[in-house]
């Protein structure tokens, strides 16, 4: 078999595919006049994800989102709202704050003491008598950036004129909504910095070509051969590859692999039942995860079957992954250097079903178990690392992350060779040519 790909449109805006085919050359990689135009007509004009609604649960919480040469607050407000800020004050503009996250009860320059209520409004400016004209707070208040919640996601926009986040996600959000986001709890959040375009890191998890040449570990445990893609309009894409399988590129194993005992023996099955019949497996779990619906505490009754067995990958214009399963979402995503085009940064968010509900059956169905969380347990300290400390073995995103990092500099280092002028792509590639597309098209559109 092969792999499929069926475009589907939204209620309202333009055609899945654009009219023409972006061309990937060297310089899309490498240049510092693309990274210029990638500011101005995508992170500047697109919706981001930016971070977790369980991180700023009172207010005065807070977080920092950093993008480019942009730093953004997003907290919570008096009301119970949330708001967002450029995090710079309009006296002088030095930063307001420093720390990545924590609580406030109002914003204050460190420089000259210029303070700001949580809803972003100037309330105090010392020695103000001294300004001539008078320092008016309606002129002088801090800029809002667009926020918008989904799923117990927080979703930013810098464009004040774009359109709102739910058209901008169309029927992704109708797809994903059964899987109750927000009731997950986080159990790790890393970022890794990287020597290479974010847009290579993007192409990485785009396709299954490379799957098996440096994921052999995949073979015993998904089909990615014969995933099933979706694109979308402004971008998106989505792929499902089945779960609880073998490879179908190669002949059936007698025996259940060792991924899979695992699996069947944290769900109370007995792996010794499936010898010689490995392709009931899958559908051997689904029934088994319907019966621990109730023990669980976290009903699927508005998940299909595929979703309780396969692995789903969303692809959210312009840098977001959500790779979802039942029990467990990670959400991770490059963000640009700011300055240099052969640079990014990495974030990973993995939430999971909360350990109280099922205990070690839960632990059982995580992809990750020794991550599982308990919601009394403190947030997780926020992991940041090297690429070179992944290699090295002093941290892990996962072996499947790890292996993608492995090869990274290298295919950015690649990209400046004399040897290398543009890529060619096959059919399976798609969704990486569909995302360059929109890229261009943004681009364009900003253009008129």
């Amino acid at each position: 078999m092969v792999q499929t790909t069926t475009e589907q449109s939204f209620k309202s805006g333009p055609a899945p595919r654009t009219e023409q085919r972006a061309c990937l050359d060297k310089q899309r990689y490498t240049s510092e006049q693309m990274m210029a135009a990638e500011w101005e007509s995508v992170w500047s004009r697109c919706w981001l994800f930016a971070g977790l609604a369980s991180d700023i649960t009172e207010p005065g919480d807070f977080f920092l989102y950093q993008l480019g040469q942009e730093s953004i607050v997003v907290l919570r407000d008096e009301s119970g709202g949330i708001g967002a800020f450029y995090n710079v004050c309009q006296h002088r503009g030095n930063r307001l704050l420093t720390s990545n996250s924590g609580a406030v009860t109002q914003l204050a320059c460190p420089y000259h003491g210029w303070r700001y209520s949580l809803d972003g409004q100037l309330v105090e400016v010392p020695d103000a008598e001294r300004f001539d004209p008078r320092v008016e707070a309606e002129e002088r208040s801090l800029k809002n950036v667009r926020v918008e919640l989904w799923g117990g996601l927080v979703w930013i926009n810098l464009d004040p004129e774009a359109a709102p986040l739910d058209d901008f996600l169309g029927v992704v959000t109708d797809n994903l909504d059964g899987y109750r986001f927000q009731d997950m709890v986080l159990s790790a959040h890393q970022t890794v910095a990287l020597n290479a375009n974010w847009k290579v890191v993007r192409d990485n998890f785009l396709e299954q070509y490379h799957v098996d040449f440096i994921h052999p570990q995949h073979a015993t445990m998904v089909d990615c051969c014969n995933s099933e893609n979706v694109l979308w309009p402004y971008g998106h894409s989505a792929t499902v590859v089945q779960g609880y399988v073998t490879d179908s590129r190669y002949p059936l194993p007698e025996e259940v692999p060792e991924h899979l005992q695992l699996v069947l023996t944290s769900l109370g099955m007995t792996p010794d039942k499936f010898r010689g019949r490995i392709d009931g497996i899958r559908e051997a779990v689904q029934e088994r995860k319907r019966e621990l619906a109730e023990e669980l505490g976290f009903a699927h009754q508005n998940l299909t079957d595929a979703q309780l067995s396969d692995v789903w990958q969303y692809d959210i214009f312009p840098n977001t992954f959500m790779t979802i399963q039942a029990e467990e979402l990670w959400i991770f995503g490059p963000r640009p250097h700011p300055t240099d085009p052969n640079k990014c940064f990495l974030d990973k968010y993995t939430l999971q079903i909360p350990m109280e509900v099922g205990s070690d059956v839960a632990r059982g169905l995580s992809l990750n178990p020794g991550l599982c969380m308990s919601r009394a347990d403190p947030r997780p300290e926020h992991e940041v690392f090297s690429a070179e400390d992944v290699i090295a073995g002093l941290n892990s995103m996962t072996i499947t992350i790890d292996q993608d990092i492995y090869y990274l500099a290298d295919m950015q280092a690649g990209l400046h060779s004399k040897g290398f002028d543009h890529a060619t792509l096959n059919v399976d590639e798609i969704r990486l040519q569909h995302f360059h597309d929109w890229v261009d098209e943004w681009i364009r559109l900003d253009k008129g």
